[in-house]
């Protein structure tokens, strides 16, 4: 790749040598074409140091929000299967308690239903694999913490009762949608979900592609490899509204550029229409949130995406260190794969990562003339 981005690669390299993370993969287009793909350091430090590759698969956990779940309800919204409007009661019966009749799908997508931000479900299940149901039940269950619509509460529960509805809807697990609906169409080869009811499911992933490893978690004893690192989505056996997808940059990036398409075309793409990503991509209209529906959009100030990128770009941010973000407008999207979290989570006061991804984003643009 040129010159231009020598300060990005330098960026990445301190990153890796500093042990901010062990390892990234970066990718950026514009106008539909990549203008830089790379790998830096390593996909695993323990037990053993592999190297990352621009190829390596990264668990992108909350991106799956964004790139799966919400796009699953694209389409389904598309087919008239599903409406914004529809009241999630209606659709789950099992969506009970005091101030939930009148909370809808736009609500969820929104994480401006009143549901907490995250409970610790799965110390409350047996085994994974056979959870799912237990725990979607108890996310429908949780009581509301704030009023609906009064404000954005960024919430796994809400992902996860709304992976439960769009099967219901569809009357298929959100995997199979994804996999008919998007990955297939697309030819996202290396995008997947770890079923792990499918004794072969970790194998076949591990023999066929370069898997960054996450945690060395507690809970399992061991360095989480090839399977979801989400506790609450391994115990749902890796298949979950809110977690549980594999990919690798190349893949989100045809991604973005179908989703780019959407957004500009008249007649859309072939897995979404332009009014429907239109009305997903535009600002949800909660007070004082940056929140589209299934997207984020970035705040005017002390954004992860940055300063240069346009406030009407839309992304996602991953908690094993992965994100995406788009601008429709420049048709310009940018990729950063990591897992900060291997071989342990940082400290809370570890704030580098943080500091990291803004700046990356910042020395892409700068890269190719975004001022």
């Amino acid at each position: 790749m040129g010159g231009g981005f020598d300060d990005v690669r330098q960026l990445c390299e301190a990153a890796v040598a500093d042990r901010v993370v062990p390892g990234l993969v970066l990718l950026c287009a514009a106008g539909g074409r990549t203008l830089f793909h790379e790998a830096f350091g390593c996909r695993q430090v323990t037990p053993r140091r592999l190297r990352a590759a621009p190829d390596t698969v990264y668990d992108v956990a909350s991106l799956t929000k964004a790139a799966i779940t919400s796009v699953v309800a694209m389409q389904l919204c598309d087919r008239g299967t599903l409406s914004l409007d529809d009241r999630v009661a209606a659709r789950l019966p099992d969506f009970q308690g005091p101030g939930k009749e009148p909370i809808t799908v736009r609500d969820l997508l929104a994480h401006a239903s009143g549901l907490p931000a995250h409970r610790r479900f799965w110390t409350s299940v047996s085994a994974a694999a056979s959870e799912r149901w237990a725990i979607s039940l108890m996310a429908a269950h949780e009581p509301l913490e704030y009023p609906t619509g009064s404000r954005s509460v960024y919430s796994d529960l809400g992902f996860i009762v709304l992976g439960w509805l769009l099967e219901r809807a569809a009357g298929l697990r959100l995997d199979v949608q994804a996999a008919r609906g998007i990955l297939q169409p697309l030819g996202l080869a290396s995008t997947t979900f770890v079923n792990l009811a499918d004794t072969e499911a970790r194998a076949r992933l591990l023999a066929n592609r370069s898997v960054a490893a996450t945690q060395l978690c507690p809970e399992r004893r061991r360095v989480v490899l090839g399977e979801v690192d989400d506790l609450n989505a391994y115990a749902m056996g890796g298949i979950a509204g809110h977690a549980g997808l594999f990919s690798d940059a190349t893949d989100l990036g045809i991604l973005a550029g179908a989703l780019c398409a959407a957004w500009k075309s008249p007649t859309g793409s072939n897995i979404v229409s332009r009014e429907t990503i239109r009305d997903f991509w535009s600002p949800a209209g909660i007070p004082s949130s940056t929140w589209r529906l299934g997207w984020d959009g970035p705040s005017l100030e002390g954004s992860q995406a940055g300063r240069r990128l346009s406030r009407n770009a839309v992304g996602h941010l991953g908690f094993t260190g992965c994100s995406l973000w788009i601008d429709p407008e420049r048709e310009l999207w940018i990729v950063m794969l990591s897992n900060r979290v291997h071989p342990e989570v940082p400290p809370a006061a570890d704030q580098r990562f943080r500091e990291l991804r803004p700046r990356l984003h910042d020395a892409v643009l700068e890269a190719i003339g975004v001022l």
